[in-house]
């Protein structure tokens, strides 16, 4: 039984096997998900169904996650989404927090997952309430 019943999860990510392994657990706790490959792909999905959460990995080719995580704010200013990387070096650490995005650092347990999907929620409720 997932969290959330109706939970749709983007997760993005260049490398096959991370993507593979994190939709498949996401799947195995009852939500949707939704695999892209790069940045670009996740931002055609827009507009469409709101996810819950989107994962995005910060380290791509094209466009980097932060890159994607600010035109997803251009698209749907509502929309939470968590940044992943591997490689927590300092500047990205700042570029993110400059951004206001929130960083966790691969690799993800299952309950890392299923919290980040209640701090999207809890940011989406935030957000539409209008407390900022």
């Amino acid at each position: 039984m997932p969290l959330f019943p109706s939970s749709l999860i983007y997760v993005v990510d260049d490398d096959p096997a991370v993507l593979h392994s994190t939709c498949f657990l996401f799947e195995s706790a009852g939500h949707r998900a939704v695999a892209f490959a790069s940045g670009e792909a996740c931002l055609t999905a827009f507009p469409g169904p709101s996810p819950a959460v989107v994962l995005l990995d910060q380290i791509m080719p094209g466009l980097d996650g932060i890159e994607v995580f600010v035109r997803l704010r251009h698209l749907d200013p509502r929309v939470p989404v968590v940044l992943v990387t591997g490689h927590p070096n300092p500047s990205i650490r700042r570029r993110a927090h400059a951004a206001g995005i929130f960083l966790v650092e691969k690799p993800l347990a299952l309950d890392d997952l299923s919290g980040l999907i209640a701090a999207g929620r809890n940011d989406r409720e935030r957000l539409w309430s209008g407390e900022e």
